[in-house]
């Protein structure tokens, strides 16, 4: 069996202390003996999270304001010197149609979920440089920059620019041996999925389970450590010529063309 090692480095993961794909990160580079830097615009939660694992510690901040993500970065390096990988993991999303939207909530959705991963990402390079260091970056993006649904467009819009910035980026950064990619998430089991269902059904146990047999190829539940797992192996010497790329992780979902029980010719 292949045992990544990433101890000796340091991983900074924004939104790390909620319990989605963020938790599933800090558990799989915690596993891998990493440093773990959570970053949360939630002090508290962040502080209680970095109780969580061995090695972590909180770094508060709120992500989308410029003199904040300054303030952050001047903390890591005057406290914890330099970092090897950043994952921009924070983000929100409105479940809402595009022309309802208000500016003001257009604003705040691009500005954690794009703006401040750039902010975040331009940082997190130029302490790089400066130092002249190299390291990696794991953006995470969604099913939804290629598939989505109504009420979603605006959120996929973000998560396509996630996409988008991330090729961009890696094409930039590659000369300097910075590899830059990201992973799409589909359903996974966490408590903000749930929430999320319940917006469209009285049951969300039970979407989650029609989810999981009717729509996914793979007929198991998608966890965050799986997503985890995936940018452990994006920061690894394992995936050292791999950049700008997307990692799709949903069971299958977006390849289906129809349901499973569709299907009627099975062997």
């Amino acid at each position: 069996m292949v045992q990544i090692d990433l101890s000796n480095k340091k991983y900074l993961i924004t939104g790390g202390a909620g319990t989605g794909v963020g938790s599933g990160v800090c558990e799989a580079i915690a596993a891998c003996g990493g440093q773990i830097l959570i970053n949360d615009i939630d002090a508290k939660k962040a502080e209680a999270s970095a109780k969580k694992y061995p090695n972590a510690i909180s770094i508060p901040g709120d992500i989308s304001n410029p003199e904040e993500v300054e303030r952050i970065f001047s903390i890591i390096k005057k406290e914890h010197g330099i970092i090897h990988g950043l994952i921009n993991n924070a983000g929100v999303g409105f479940r809402k149609k595009a022309h309802l939207y208000t500016t003001t909530e257009f604003d705040h959705l691009y500005n954690i979920d794009v703006k401040g991963l750039w902010m975040m990402s331009r940082a997190f390079v130029n302490q790089l440089i400066d130092e002249n260091q190299i390291g990696h970056i794991v953006n995470i993006s969604s099913v939804h920059a290629r598939e989505t649904l109504s009420k979603y467009a605006i959120y996929a819009s973000a998560k396509a620019a996630v996409e988008g910035l991330t090729r961009g980026m890696s094409i930039e950064l590659g000369e300097m041996g910075i590899r830059c990619n990201a992973i799409a998430p589909g359903y996974i089991d966490s408590e903000q999925n749930m929430e999320a269902a319940a917006a469209w059904t009285n049951d969300p146990e039970t979407w989650f389970k029609n989810q999981k047999n009717e729509y996914q190829s793979l007929r198991h539940t998608i966890t965050s450590r799986d997503c985890g797992n995936a940018v452990v192996f994006l920061l690894s010497d394992l995936s050292r010529s791999i950049t700008g790329q997307t990692i799709i992780i949903d069971a299958g979902f977006t390849n289906l063309l129809h349901s499973n029980s569709f299907i009627t010719d099975k062997i």
